[in-house]
């Protein structure tokens, strides 16, 4: 049964407080809780941070009996400026500086997404993207959905060309003066002369990025691709006028994100530090609000990043984890935990190679136990776990310990479920059952990939180092165990155990002899019981590694 909840200490209630009390004082009728991205390659595990936080906040808005609409927006509208590493360039050289979705999507076999983790579903979606950005806004979303996100997309593009934007684009180019004043008084940023807050896209080459507006008579702008404009981009020279609404082009990002807002109604949108700092693109959102948008600002939460090996990554570069890889990690309550029990003003730093996995499920299932009135604790922790809950609440059961599942499994004489069955001092029910199978998936996939040597209990694919130093007299010890495995292949894995222990007696010594077992497979001196582990590692393997010695 699960225990009544101190709300008052989690940040994320704190936060909600906050919001609540800034719409009673603005007058407020409806909430609106939004985020973006510009889907310029795979998406990395870092904009995952926003995502979640926006996603608990209306989470917890919904708790209190607010009705919060919730969005995220992909900038699609936005120009190709950067080419990620995983794509050819002598394919996508020429789209350069052109808006992400009239840009075709690259070959699935070539796009940089890890297919092997792609479910058939995902992978239809996939297959139906319709342009470059689509193929990896829907790699992103699948990876957020999983996680048990469910803000509404919103494409920037189809807002545009729905005449939404239209009445902001006349406002913002008949206010250049105010918006030039704004650029001085926040950034220090000087403009040039003849500046508009928009950019075309060219009617003859298609690129964005390499235009520029020079005049707005109030019904067309003036506008010249430049050809030099950029160094990302070329542009072809083509000079012309051209209504800016419908679709033809977009505001440009400092303006355009208040834009969006005012569009939208959207009244509740953090930013990460980045666009948080003194003077930076928050700041002149704020001023363009309040002085040529005429709306309220809306409610920030500036937030840190999530770092992989403390590394902050990018999308068009390719660097970092990306979103998809980064929640397959754990199963999704776990995943979402992660973001649920860190404020938002504090860096996350996680790094898969080390035991930053095992800590997490510890700390959920401490989590758990406090949320489910086993254990006293800190009740933030209780409040966490309670909101990383994705499609029901988890039923009150024992939790088999991560790091023990991973152990444990790699001994193959170990069976998992009379172990746990020990720890619990009781069968496991069909639950928990469900949940040790679940975490031995997870358990594979971190033993795979990420887990630290000293975990390692698996022969390893190569001759371990350690097991170059054998003595001769060790040598000669696995020699004879050679041949006592080819006579003796059918034996039980107890009596090999005995006759492997009568060997060493014989020769040099039980621990001098089980320990060149152990270097020979694992580069350790000690590991599972040497029957068992020798009998169940791949024949070849155990031929090649004793013809290597």
């Amino acid at each position: 049964m699960q225990k009544q909840i101190a709300q008052s200490k989690h940040w994320l209630d704190k936060v909600v407080d906050g919001i609540l009390k800034w719409q009673e004082k603005n007058n407020i009728v409806q909430l609106h809780v939004d985020d973006m991205k510009t889907p310029s390659g795979r998406v990395h595990t870092g904009a995952l941070r926003g995502v979640l936080l926006h996603d608990l906040v209306a989470q917890v808005l919904r708790e209190r009996g607010v009705i919060a609409e919730s969005t995220y927006v992909f900038n699609d509208m936005d120009p190709m400026d950067g080419l990620p590493s995983y794509l050819e360039e002598s394919v996508f050289a020429e789209h350069m500086g052109k808006p992400l979705y009239k840009i075709p999507k690259p070959d699935l076999e070539k796009c940089g997404i890890d297919l092997s983790r792609v479910s058939v579903e995902e992978l239809e979606d996939l297959k139906n993207a319709k342009n470059f950005a689509e193929i990896y806004a829907f790699d992103f979303i699948h990876a957020f959905r999983s996680l048990g996100c469910s803000q509404e997309i919103v494409w920037s593009h189809e807002l545009y060309e729905s005449g939404k934007m239209d009445e902001l684009i006349r406002l913002a180019l008949n206010s250049v003066e105010p918006m030039r004043k704004i650029y001085q008084d926040v950034a220090k940023y000087q403009l040039p002369e003849n500046w508009y807050p928009f950019q075309v896209i060219c009617p003859v080459c298609g690129k964005l990025g390499t235009t520029l507006v020079t005049d707005w008579d109030g019904k067309e702008v003036t506008f010249e691709c430049q050809e030099n404009k950029v160094a990302w981009a070329k542009g072809c020279g083509h000079k012309a006028k051209i209504s800016p609404f419908g679709g033809t082009g977009k505001l440009l990002w400092k303006v355009d994100w208040p834009a969006h807002w005012t569009a939208m109604g959207v009244n509740v949108e953090g930013a990460g530090k980045d666009h948080s700092s003194a003077g930076g693109s928050r700041d002149m959102a704020n001023a363009e609000c309040e002085q040529v948008f005429k709306i309220p600002v809306p409610f920030n939460i500036p937030y840190e990043w999530i770092l992989i090996r403390g590394a902050k990554m990018s999308s068009s570069k390719g660097v970092g984890t990306s979103a998809r890889e980064f929640t397959k990690l754990f199963p999704p309550a776990v995943g979402r935990f992660l973001f649920a029990s860190r404020n938002y003003a504090q860096v996350i730093d996680f790094d898969p190679a080390t035991m930053a996995i095992p800590d997490l499920f510890d700390e959920y299932d401490q989590g758990a136990r406090i949320a489910w009135g086993q254990e006293e604790g800190d009740e933030r922790l209780a409040r966490a776990f309670v909101l990383s809950q994705v499609a029901q609440a988890q039923q009150v059961s024992f939790l088999p310990r991560f790091r023990d599942v991973a152990l444990w499994m790699q001994y193959p004489d170990k069976d998992l479920l009379e172990e746990f069955a020990k720890v619990k001092n009781a069968p496991l029910n069909e639950l928990e059952q469900a949940l040790l199978k679940e975490r031995m998936a997870y358990a594979e996939i971190w033993l795979e990939n990420y887990a630290p040597t000293d975990y390692q209990l698996r022969p390893r694919a190569e001759l371990p180092e350690e097991a170059k130093n054998l003595s001769e007299q060790q040598r000669a010890f696995l020699k004879e165990l050679q041949v006592l495995l080819d006579e003796k292949k059918d034996l039980a894995p107890a009596d090999l155990q005995q006759q492997i222990f009568e060997l060493s007696k014989k020769s040099i010594g039980p621990r001098p002899a089980f320990e060149s077992i152990y270097l020979l497979l694992l580069g350790k001196k000690a590991g599972p019981r040497a029957a068992w582990l020798l009998q169940a590692t791949a024949l070849e393997l155990l031929k090649s590694r004793f013809e290597e010695i």
